[in-house]
């Protein structure tokens, strides 16, 4: 009793009217297969659709007569294998009987001796509709079965994708004279088919649509006024053959709010990897809860005042704007952007970057962030300390990094207990930001913005308009500046690359350590040391120390989008009252240089008298004071 691989599966979003009479309009989504029973002269049509609620059947098969009575009766008979096993006639299967007459049961079942029995004689219940008609040549039959009843101990119970074999009889005037296939030939399977929608889904007013299992569209799915959209133990498959070709969109609200929940359910966007958007306007909300993405990339979008609350889902991104709400929990995301005044709450959750702009709200507890934290904000002051990978018990954008918006925008975004794998801070128009000790990810600049850092490392800096950098004791793998935007690097490089366009430049400055000392190689301090450029334009001038040394900034070159053009060789010139000398370098690195002053000698003792005659002072003073106080005793 092996099954014969012919398998007979069709969806219909079209019920068809059970009368006896099949319309093709009405069979045109169905599964149909020609059939002939060996040995006799029956031959006809089979047809199969389902609906998810119900299997329809119909038949269509040659018979010059129309039983009209008891003794004269014809049915068609469908007898199936419920639990697919390929044997037959076991306790419980299925048989649906569609008699020409109707005072005879349509329900049925095999009992323990294998005879078919009334549902409804055994306490079960009948279930479903038939009816036939003729018209000379050939006679018809249609009816319907649920596909899962209440009645489990007598039908059959399928779920969408499910297989059901079967074999067909066909009783003439009260005689069984037909068998398909042959009884000695193997049984044929109807697949319950999953449903394939054409065109828009579109739910208006109050309408609530489910969809439990497999389900097919071929275009969007559309929400609007106060109508609901449910997915429960769902599959759903988006036959896409581009990017965002289709989506799930929340809007027009009227009366009410158009809302999607999700409870269990997978979203396929086209099997290629290909995006696809659930996108929320006007005061929508969701309700999500275990969202998968099967070979696709899903992305939600809130905006207008919407609302979602999001847990054990994956997505490949979620973007809240416009005064929306987000509240999200034990999930996984490529990407959470939050912006124009959204509100998001996030708990042990997984996300792999963080966008913040405006003045959103985020907070942020209990979760990690393993690839960058990226803050984009228009700032009169900025004040960055010590900032790196790693995790953080508590962190404010505005406390910690003492952030003054005047006029601008930032968002309050807050960590606790969250693992940062990377740090990227973007400014537009922003004053006064000063990062200090810092390890980033990326620093980028826009409009006017201007900024300074010590001592820090950048993966990658971008300077954009007419912003500057101010770069100390700091390095950067790659630098980016475009427009008519500077960097002024004082001891500081670009490891890996350097990208100019435009009239952006980088003016690149090196320490210089000099030394002034007079002929016979003793230190000057207070002498006056100038560094000036080939061109003759002063670069660097200050005092030397005690010690006879000046560090200055020297500018070693110029870099622009037509290449580098060094600004030496320095002329480094040094003067203690009339005494003066010059030498020449070229300052290409942090270097260091002496200047000796012909003709001068430091004075042997000026510093030995100096001390002497503040020692004498105070020694005086203090004389006086004890005889003063001595006085007043007596």
């Amino acid at each position: 009793m092996a099954h014969s691989g012919l398998v007979l599966s069709a969806w219909t979003w079209n019920p068809p009217t059970i009368d006896g009479v099949i319309d093709e309009d009405e069979w045109s989504m169905a599964a149909k297969v020609n059939f002939t029973m060996e040995g006799f002269l029956f031959n006809g049509t089979l047809y199969v659709m389902n609906d998810y609620e119900n299997l329809y059947l119909a038949a269509k098969i040659t018979d010059d007569d129309f039983g009209t009575n008891e003794s004269t009766a014809d049915a068609f008979v469908f007898v199936f294998d419920n639990d697919n096993d390929f044997t037959g006639f076991e306790v419980g299967d299925d048989i649906l009987f569609c008699w020409s007459i109707s005072n005879r049961p349509f329900d049925a079942f095999f009992n323990e001796t294998g005879e078919p029995n009334d549902d409804s004689v055994h306490g079960g219940t009948q279930d479903g509709f038939s009816k036939a008609s003729g018209d000379g040549t050939y006679n018809y039959f249609e009816c319907w079965h649920p596909l899962n009843s209440s009645d489990d101990e007598h039908d059959f119970s399928l779920k969408l994708g499910d297989i059901v074999g079967f074999i067909v009889v066909y009783i003439d005037n009260n005689v069984v004279s037909g068998v398909w296939p042959d009884p000695d030939d193997p049984w044929h399977d109807i697949k319950i088919a999953v449903p394939f929608y054409q065109g828009d889904l579109v739910l208006s007013g109050n309408q609530v649509y489910t969809i439990t299992g497999e389900f097919i569209i071929n275009r969007s799915i559309i929400v609007t006024e106060n109508a609901t959209l449910i997915l429960r133990e769902a599959y759903v498959n988006f036959t896409q053959t581009n990017h965002n070709q289709f989506n799930i969109t929340l809007k027009n609200a009227k009366d009410g709010n158009p809302r999607i929940i999700v409870d269990n359910a997978t979203i396929n966007a086209g099997n290629h990897w290909y995006f696809l958007n659930i996108e929320l306007y006007e005061n929508s909300t969701a309700q999500i809860n275990g969202l998968k993405q099967e070979n696709s990339l899903i992305q939600l979008v809130l905006r207008d005042y919407s609302f979602a609350n999001v847990t054990n889902s994956d997505f490949l991104k979620i973007s809240s704007y416009d005064l929306s709400y987000l509240d999200l929990a034990c999930s996984r995301m490529g990407s959470l952007e939050v912006g124009s005044q959204s509100n998001v709450n996030v708990t042990s959750t997984e996300v792999q970057r963080l966008y913040a702009s405006g003045n959103s709200k985020a907070k942020m507890q209990d979760s990690s962030i393993t690839n960058v934290l990226e803050i984009y904000s228009s700032t009169r002051q900025t004040l960055i300390d010590s900032v790196k990978p790693d995790t953080v018990a508590y962190w404010n954008y505005l406390q910690n990094c003492s952030v003054i918006v005047d006029g601008g925008f930032a968002p309050n975004i807050t960590l606790c207990n969250v693992y940062v794998g990377n740090w990227s801070f973007s400014f537009g128009n922003s004053q006064h930001t000063i990062i200090y000790s810092s390890e980033l990810y990326e620093l980028r600049l826009s409009g006017s913005s201007s900024a300074s850092i010590f001592k820090t490392y950048i993966v990658t800096v971008e300077l954009y308009g007419s912003s500057r950098l101010n770069a100390t004791d700091s390095k950067a793998h790659d630098a980016i500046l475009r427009g008519n935007s500077i960097i002024w690097s004082v001891n500081s490089s670009a490891e890996a690359s350097t990208e100019i366009y435009e009239q952006a430049a980088i003016y690149v400055n090196w320490y210089l350590d000099v030394y002034v000392k007079d002929s016979i190689g003793q230190y000057v301090p207070d002498a006056q040391v100038t560094v000036t450029c080939a061109d003759g334009t002063l670069t660097a001038h200050g005092q030397t120390n005690m010690s006879g040394v000046v560090r200055l900034t020297v500018l070693s070159s110029i870099i622009n989008a037509t290449g580098e053009y060094p600004q030496g060789p320095h002329n480094i010139t040094a003067v203690y009252q009339i005494y003066e000398n010059s030498t020449t370098i070229n300052v290409d690195r942090n270097m260091q240089v002496t200047v000796i002053l012909p003709d001068f000698i430091v004075a042997e003792f000026p510093y030995t008298l100096t001390l002497m005659v503040v020692l004498v002072s105070a020694s005086t003073a203090a004389a006086l004071c004890k005889d003063k106080n001595a006085r007043k005793r007596r």
